[in-house]
Protein backbone atom coordinates (compact mmCIF):
# COMPACT_ATOMS: atom_id res chain seq x y z
CA UNK A 1 0.00 0.00 0.00
CA UNK A 2 0.79 3.66 -0.80
CA UNK A 3 1.21 6.51 1.82
CA UNK A 4 0.60 9.98 0.96
CA UNK A 5 0.87 12.56 3.57
CA UNK A 6 0.14 15.86 3.61
CA UNK A 7 0.85 18.65 6.12
CA UNK A 8 0.11 22.45 6.31
CA UNK A 9 -0.41 24.58 8.74
CA UNK A 10 -4.11 24.58 8.89
CA UNK A 11 -4.62 20.84 7.96
CA UNK A 12 -2.69 17.28 7.76
CA UNK A 13 -3.81 14.26 6.15
CA UNK A 14 -2.85 10.92 5.31
CA UNK A 15 -4.05 8.56 2.19
CA UNK A 16 -3.33 5.50 1.77
CA UNK A 17 -3.83 3.96 -1.98
CA UNK A 18 -3.64 0.31 -2.31
CA UNK A 19 -2.09 -1.21 -5.17
CA UNK A 20 -4.98 -2.74 -6.72
CA UNK A 21 -6.53 0.93 -6.95
CA UNK A 22 -2.53 1.33 -8.76
CA UNK A 23 -3.98 -1.30 -11.35
CA UNK A 24 -7.04 -0.17 -11.84
CA UNK A 25 -5.91 3.47 -12.64
CA UNK A 26 -3.73 2.05 -15.15
CA UNK A 27 -6.01 -0.12 -16.65
CA UNK A 28 -7.65 3.29 -17.38
CA UNK A 29 -5.44 5.57 -18.80
CA UNK A 30 -4.51 2.69 -21.03
CA UNK A 31 -7.71 1.72 -21.72
CA UNK A 32 -9.02 2.58 -25.65
CA UNK A 33 -12.24 4.00 -24.34
CA UNK A 34 -10.37 6.90 -22.41
CA UNK A 35 -8.04 7.46 -25.63
CA UNK A 36 -11.14 7.84 -27.78
CA UNK A 37 -12.56 10.44 -25.48
CA UNK A 38 -9.04 12.49 -24.89
CA UNK A 39 -9.16 12.36 -28.95
CA UNK A 40 -12.44 13.50 -29.21
CA UNK A 41 -12.28 16.35 -26.45
CA UNK A 42 -9.15 16.96 -28.85
CA UNK A 43 -11.24 17.49 -31.57
CA UNK A 44 -13.78 19.50 -30.26
CA UNK A 45 -12.11 22.35 -29.11
CA UNK A 46 -9.25 22.00 -32.12
CA UNK A 47 -12.14 24.19 -33.93
CA UNK A 48 -12.63 27.02 -31.43
CA UNK A 49 -9.92 29.80 -31.56
CA UNK A 50 -10.33 33.10 -30.81
CA UNK A 51 -8.97 35.83 -32.69
CA UNK A 52 -9.12 38.41 -29.95
CA UNK A 53 -6.46 36.16 -27.83
CA UNK A 54 -2.48 36.93 -27.72
CA UNK A 55 -0.12 34.95 -29.28
CA UNK A 56 1.22 33.76 -25.57
CA UNK A 57 -2.45 32.67 -25.32
CA UNK A 58 -2.47 30.79 -28.69
CA UNK A 59 1.28 29.25 -28.07
CA UNK A 60 0.19 28.13 -24.53
CA UNK A 61 -3.04 26.27 -25.42
CA UNK A 62 -1.02 24.90 -28.89
CA UNK A 63 1.77 23.46 -26.46
CA UNK A 64 -0.75 21.98 -23.93
CA UNK A 65 -2.61 20.52 -26.82
CA UNK A 66 0.81 18.99 -28.25
CA UNK A 67 1.19 17.87 -24.56
CA UNK A 68 -2.17 15.82 -24.11
CA UNK A 69 -1.36 14.29 -27.66
CA UNK A 70 1.98 13.07 -26.65
CA UNK A 71 0.74 11.95 -23.78
CA UNK A 72 -2.20 9.49 -25.40
CA UNK A 73 0.41 8.40 -28.02
CA UNK A 74 2.58 6.85 -25.77
CA UNK A 75 -0.55 5.54 -23.49
CA UNK A 76 -1.72 3.55 -26.38
CA UNK A 77 1.45 1.33 -27.01
CA UNK A 78 1.00 -1.92 -25.70
CA UNK A 79 4.89 -1.88 -24.25
CA UNK A 80 3.79 1.45 -22.10
CA UNK A 81 0.89 -1.03 -20.46
CA UNK A 82 3.28 -3.64 -20.31
CA UNK A 83 5.76 -1.36 -18.24
CA UNK A 84 2.95 0.16 -15.77
CA UNK A 85 2.41 -3.33 -14.93
CA UNK A 86 5.74 -3.77 -14.21
CA UNK A 87 6.52 -0.68 -12.14
CA UNK A 88 3.83 -1.16 -9.94
CA UNK A 89 4.90 -5.07 -9.37
CA UNK A 90 8.52 -3.91 -8.57
CA UNK A 91 6.51 -0.89 -6.42
CA UNK A 92 5.05 -3.94 -4.23
CA UNK A 93 8.53 -5.31 -3.85
CA UNK A 94 9.93 -2.37 -2.46
CA UNK A 95 7.67 -1.48 0.90
CA UNK A 96 9.19 1.07 3.51
CA UNK A 97 10.78 3.21 0.27
CA UNK A 98 10.10 6.88 0.66
CA UNK A 99 9.41 8.12 -2.88
CA UNK A 100 8.70 12.02 -1.89
CA UNK A 101 9.91 13.53 1.07
CA UNK A 102 9.34 17.97 0.49
CA UNK A 103 8.98 20.78 2.59
CA UNK A 104 8.05 23.81 0.97
CA UNK A 105 8.85 27.23 2.48
CA UNK A 106 5.69 27.96 3.62
CA UNK A 107 5.76 24.94 5.83
CA UNK A 108 3.86 22.24 3.57
CA UNK A 109 4.83 19.26 3.89
CA UNK A 110 4.52 16.24 1.53
CA UNK A 111 5.40 12.51 2.05
CA UNK A 112 4.89 9.67 -0.52
CA UNK A 113 6.44 6.19 0.76
CA UNK A 114 5.84 2.84 -0.79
Amino acid sequence: MMIVKVKSKEHAFTIPVPYTVLHMGSGILTSNFIHRILKDWLNKFDGESDGHLNRKHDFDSDSSRFGIELVVSILQSRSTKQAIRQLIKELQRYKGTVLVDVKAKDGTEVLIKL
